[in-house]
């Protein structure tokens, strides 16, 4: 199907499909296609005003005022009579164009307005809405299911979950069957582009993530420091791995229960966001760590970290909130002075993307995230040393 057609989403409930279903895929599936070929043609004169306004800079045509032209027989007679007076090929075959083109529009609109006439009304989203919550209410609201019932029918259906504001929803329930598709309607965007917007984001995060790790291998100093370095990360990121699968059965768990209590998927819409915005770490002295095995010293290749399994990384700061992390002595009596900070993992460059700053007496260090999107979600370790 070419591009920017129906996104259909079709319940199979049985192996025989019903006749008013099929009528009513097809009746959507033409109604779309008519409604795209509307936006095309009106493309195609936006396109060709532009193109000559391009090669005429002194003879420039409003396209406001040539829409207006084509009214009614009258006015298209009065324009036909203007345009044989024009000495100006260019324009006028232009200005024909544009008309003929009006004409191929006005026949498509009154397709439309035929098939509407054999469809039920659509529902046109607003922004907020999901189609699991509009096909919701359609099947208990208008045909009387009971919750488990509309739940079990729409549980049986693809849907879209990238809704623009604008979008139609089509919905029809008859004899057990329930069928729902979406449709461009008056949104700037067609569903199937939306879905492949909403993929790109995830592939250009992917990319991205993939392009920070190759650069911080080509930039070890050397072949054991990149090993050392990959195989912490590698620890991070299983820690990491733990907690986002933690964090997405949570996020299913609230998303089944927002079916009916949608405010509890905007709390955790929130509470996600302040994660992915959040860096999450532990702060204590380099002897405990080393004590409880978290980090070793060997006598080559300087302190690194070991094992994670003891690091429950409970403390987490907003960014949004504030770029820099202050750790006091009082917290730790051990110290009498705070004089360094590691910070784990290694691969993050003091200097470029952090700097250590104290305070005169030395009870406070402040750690200073100069790029802070690189700290965002992440699992930091502080190591404080007198």
């Amino acid at each position: 199907m070419r591009s920017g057609v129906l996104i259909c989403l079709i319940a199979i409930l049985s192996m025989n499909c019903g006749h008013k279903m099929d009528t009513f895929q097809t009746l959507v599936k033409e109604l779309d296609e008519t409604e795209q070929d509307i936006r095309t043609k009106q493309e195609e004169i936006r396109s060709r005003i532009q193109e000559y306004n391009a090669a005429n800079p002194n003879t420039q045509i409003d396209m406001a005022t040539l829409d207006r032209m084509v009214l009614d027989p009258d006015q298209a007679e009065a324009l036909n009579q203007l345009l044989g007076e024009e000495k100006d090929v260019s324009y006028r075959g232009l200005v024909q164009e544009i008309v003929d083109t009006h004409k191929q529009i006005d026949i498509l609109q009154e397709r439309v307005r035929l098939v509407q006439e054999n469809l039920p009304a659509p529902y046109t989203v607003r922004s907020g809405d999901t189609h699991v919550d509009v096909a919701l209410r359609y099947l208990m609201e208008n045909h009387g299911l009971m919750s488990d019932q509309a739940r079990e029918a729409v549980e049986r259906v693809a849907l879209v979950e990238n809704l623009h504001a604008g979008f139609k929803i089509w919905l029809l329930y008859r004899d057990g069957d329930f069928g729902t598709y979406v449709t461009q309607g008056v949104a700037s965007v067609s569903p199937g582009k939306a879905q492949r917007v909403a993929k790109q984001r995830i592939t250009y995060r992917i990319t991205t993530l993939t392009h920070e790790r190759n650069t911080a291998q080509m930039l070890a100093d050397s072949l054991q420091v990149r090993h050392d370095n990959l195989q912490e990360r590698i620890l991070f990121l299983r820690n990491e791995e733990s907690r986002l699968q933690s964090e997405i059965a949570s996020l299913g768990q609230a998303r089944d229960a927002a079916i009916v209590k949608s405010d509890m998927a905007e709390r955790q819409s929130l509470l996600l966001e302040k994660q992915l915005n959040s860096i999450f770490y532990e702060v204590n002295t380099m002897d405990y760590w080393k004590e409880v095995r978290v980090i070793s010293d060997p006598f080559f290749g300087g302190p690194r970290v070991k094992s994670l399994t003891n690091v429950k990384f409970s403390q987490s700061h907003d960014l949004r909130e504030g770029k820099i992390l202050t750790f006091d002595t009082l917290t730790f009596p051990e110290l009498k002075r705070i004089k360094k900070v590691d910070i784990f993992p290694r691969t993050f460059k003091e200097g470029q993307e952090y700097i250590i700053s104290f305070d005169e007496s030395g009870d406070r260090a402040f750690v200073k995230l100069l790029k802070p999107d690189l700290f965002a979600g992440q699992n930091v370790i502080f190591a404080l040393r007198d």
